[in-house]
């Protein structure tokens, strides 16, 4: 008897419900564990303190976009319904500032361990996911909701920087 499996289409990637903060921890914890597990020589450098200063940049961009979406009562979940269109800074120079806050932060971790593993896994496979999967589906839910009002801020706004 032959068992037909269903091929994984192009839908299912783009209907994952992505959580983004634990997609980055999840890369945070694997790609310390990998850092941790490799020889490397750990010294305190000027590395840590611009690694500090890019996590409290990304984490504190994060943490104030998602308090601006909370203010107007609209999901923070990547495959919510929104209900208000926000264009207020930080989203008048970038569309995804807590996408980019997080990013930054991973960036900023990577950084401060001075760590190879986690400077070429975390910040580019969840930069990777994000891009690819996550703000595809959330650019077509903003288009059929706002419709052109939206289409306008995607010429005008950068998707991340």
């Amino acid at each position: 008897m032959n068992s037909i499996e269903p091929q994984a289409s192009s839908t299912t990637l783009t209907t994952m419900k992505i959580h983004p903060p634990l997609l980055a921890g999840v890369l945070v914890l694997v790609t310390l564990a990998l850092h941790f597990m490799l020889p490397e020589e750990r010294n305190v450098g000027w590395e840590q303190v611009i690694g500090l200063l890019l996590v409290a940049v990304g984490a504190g961009v994060s943490s104030f976009a998602a308090a601006i979406f909370q203010a107007r009562e609209t999901t923070r979940k990547p495959w919510g319904e929104p209900t208000k269109f926000v264009e207020q800074p930080p989203f008048t120079w970038t569309r995804n500032p807590m996408y980019l806050g997080l990013t930054t932060t991973l960036l900023g971790l990577a950084i401060f361990f001075g760590s190879i593993a986690m400077l070429l896994l975390a910040p580019v496979v969840f930069f990777a996911v994000i891009d690819r999967i996550v703000i595809p589906r959330e650019e077509e839910t903003m288009e059929r909701i706002f419709g052109q009002d939206y289409v306008a801020y995607k010429d005008r706004v950068r998707r991340w920087i």
